[in-house]
């Protein structure tokens, strides 16, 4: 593949995505997805759960345009929806590191449990070498991803990264027990430099 088709993921992510989907969709809208994005091999065997690097970000995109084109208007809340189980996937296929990472929270105030929380996603984001940032920002904490794959050969005039925005909710409550509300303030689909999330503390947090 050329140069826009975007960097190679590594297969196991793309498989927590795919599964992730047949969560929301179930397998027959799972199926229904896979085939519009040109994607079909994968109806009959998801990628392996290995960290080898698979398809590009360009077909990664491709799927998630599917969901759109599926949902129409309604796509919106879906794909949050697939966010949510995505990140819940990447916890049990990562079940040590989240183990160590819920041990630790356990011991930190909850502004450091929210950012320790955000760098976890932040990894598997930017898998592999890619780059995805956490920081502070006039006093509120956001997320940067200078990647955002599903952008990929996408362009659009509103932000459009709702399973990266429904990860980073599921992952803040499953850090910190409390619901965010999240924001994207900007997005590569626009043609700006980055897919920049802004958390807000929820009232009486």
């Amino acid at each position: 593949m050329s140069e826009s088709a975007g960097r190679a993921l590594p297969n196991a992510r793309v498989r927590r995505f795919m599964l992730a989907i047949q969560d929301v969709m179930g397998q027959s809208g799972l199926a229904a997805v896979l085939r519009q994005a040109g994607l079909q091999r994968f109806v009959s065997a998801l990628p392996p759960a290995n960290d080898k690097l698979g398809l590009r970000a360009a077909e990664y995109a491709a799927l998630t345009q599917a969901i759109e084109n599926y949902y129409g208007r309604g796509a919106r809340g879906t794909l949050l929806r697939i966010g949510y189980a995505s990140f819940n996937r990447l916890v049990v296929a990562q079940s040590f590191t989240a183990g160590f990472y819920r041990q630790v929270l356990r011991l930190l105030p909850i502004q450091n449990r929210k950012v320790l929380t955000l760098r976890l996603l932040a990894r598997d984001l930017a898998s592999p070498r890619g780059r995805v940032s956490v920081h502070r920002d006039d006093h509120r904490l956001k997320l940067v991803d200078y990647e955002s794959d599903a952008t990929v050969g996408r362009h659009r005039d509103i932000e459009i990264c709702w399973v990266t925005l429904g990860e980073i909710q599921e992952s803040l409550k499953w850090g910190t027990g409390l619901e965010y509300d999240v924001s994207e303030l900007s997005c590569k689909a626009r043609g700006e430099p980055a897919c920049r999330f802004e958390i807000r503390d929820p009232l009486g947090a």
